[in-house]
């Protein structure tokens, strides 16, 4: 198999795990290919440091590799000029993530949809929804506040909302497309059923998957 979202935690966080240990667990799991996520340290934002963990990966990772662009609200000069053989996608966080990655600029976010030069991978949660649910919630929960109100925080709602805008950007600017981990079936409502590539041999612009777990 092919996984298209994996963290294997270098540069910066190695202490969690690093390219090589990663790489052999994934081979170990049956996977002949991983494309690796922008939220490491420093954040993967410029061409610069993407090849320097291509160059990490040199010789190391056990398996075929990729690693996404990552995207932030100061960055569109450096997504407008990466070369797109670099790169399998750009990471769009449209929720709040680790670092510097959360695209909440309205002008900013049309602008990656619309010249993006890869296809763009997003993460979809409206962070607005979601701090004034957990403002709500640490008010009336306290110290008793646990994991049992995630679901309720991160709600269906934030879910929704923020797919609805990526999918809405894409249509507007015929973007590329593809949406990580959905976790509603509000959700799946907003994509077209069936394999990538049509029976007439055409190639669907918009996509979708859903973690296993």
């Amino acid at each position: 198999m092919i996984d298209d979202q994996v963290h294997f935690r270098e540069p910066g966080l190695t202490h969690k795990g690093d390219i090589a240990t990663e790489s052999a667990a994934a081979v170990a799991g049956g996977l002949t290919s991983f494309m690796d996520m922008p939220n490491t340290n420093p954040p993967t934002l410029n061409a610069e440091i993407l090849q320097a963990k291509y160059d990490a990966a040199a010789g190391r990772a056990r398996a075929n590799y990729g690693f996404y662009m990552g995207a932030s609200n100061d960055n569109l000069a450096h997504i407008q000029s990466l070369d797109p053989k670099t790169a399998p996608g750009i990471k769009v966080f449209m929720g709040a993530s680790t670092g510097n990655m959360l695209v909440d600029n309205p002008e900013t976010l049309d602008a990656i949809f619309r010249d993006a030069p890869t296809p763009i991978i997003t993460h979809c949660e409206d962070t607005p929804m979601i701090d004034a649910k957990a403002k709500e919630y640490a008010e009336k929960y306290g110290d008793a506040l646990s994991a049992e109100q995630h679901p309720d925080i991160r709600s269906r709602e934030a879910c929704l909302k923020s797919s609805e805008l990526a999918v809405s950007l894409a249509k507007k600017h015929g973007t590329r497309l593809h949406v990580l981990h959905i976790s509603t079936a509000d959700e799946l409502a907003l994509f077209e059923r069936g394999p990538l590539i049509r029976a007439d041999g055409s190639r669907k612009q918009i996509t979708a998957e859903t973690c296993i777990h």
